[in-house]
């Protein structure tokens, strides 16, 4: 069970895109509605990525899915830490369930007969790993790290292994902190807020924060990856 800094860092973000055709020049009164239209496949993928050169986690929601879905990639799920991890580096995206419509402007993505629920990419759409909801979780850790080891510097697999370290590193000082703000509140009533005891402990309290918060940025340090310059996507 991971302490309270832990889990604020373990988020799963999601981007829910929706897409806003652009704007005729003409914009008089007899100025046609546009009709809605799936995109190309490459102009859907390019409208996704914007900007972010990450690759892409793409997940589709099914009114007829069993909840494998949420059972991977939910927060509320203590095994999937290490999915939020790698999740980090990914751009992930989530679409409605009537993305599978022909007129959706994100359909070209989900086009084939029987679509899959996720996938993964380069941000242009290269690499495409499809990957249903019933896989195991190794199976889905398998799929991303494949897809980072083709976008990213170094090893991905060491790159988790200092995050999960600096996790570790968190909730051995939020243990420290606990202890001690339990002591704190122990002695504050029998000495008062100006007994020695009190102001050491005060002092303690303060300095295990000050340490707290250099953890914290540690682990956005070793969260950090480069994107490789010749990686797929990159033009």
């Amino acid at each position: 069970m991971r302490g309270p800094s832990s889990n604020s860092v373990l988020k799963l973000v999601w981007e829910y895109p929706v897409y806003t055709p652009p704007k005729d020049d003409y914009s008089g009164p007899t100025a046609a509605t546009k009709m809605r239209a799936a995109l190309p496949e490459a102009d859907a993928l390019a409208y996704l990525a914007g900007k972010d050169p990450r690759p892409l986690l793409v997940v589709r929601e099914c009114v007829n899915c069993n909840g494998t879905d949420d059972a991977l990639l939910n927060r509320g799920n203590e095994d999937n830490e290490r999915t939020f991890l790698l999740s980090r580096w990914f751009h992930c995206v989530k679409l409605p369930q009537d993305v599978v419509q022909p007129d959706h402007p994100f359909h070209s993505l989900f086009a084939s007969e029987d679509p899959e629920h996720m996938f993964f990419a380069a941000h242009d759409g290269a690499g495409r790993v499809p990957l249903e909801s019933e896989r195991s979780r190794a199976e889905l850790w398998d799929a991303m790290l494949a897809v980072l080891a083709t976008q990213y510097a170094g090893d991905p697999e060491k790159a988790l292994r200092g995050v999960i370290g600096a996790l570790d590193e968190l909730d051995r000082t939020d243990v420290e902190i606990g202890n001690l703000e339990q002591r704190y509140e122990d002695l504050l009533e029998k000495e008062g807020v100006d007994g020695k005891r009190v102001v050491k402990l005060r002092a303690e309290i303060v300095a295990l924060r000050a340490k707290m918060s250099e953890q914290v940025a540690e682990f956005e340090r070793r969260a950090q990856l480069p994107l490789k310059p010749g990686a797929p996507g990159k033009g």
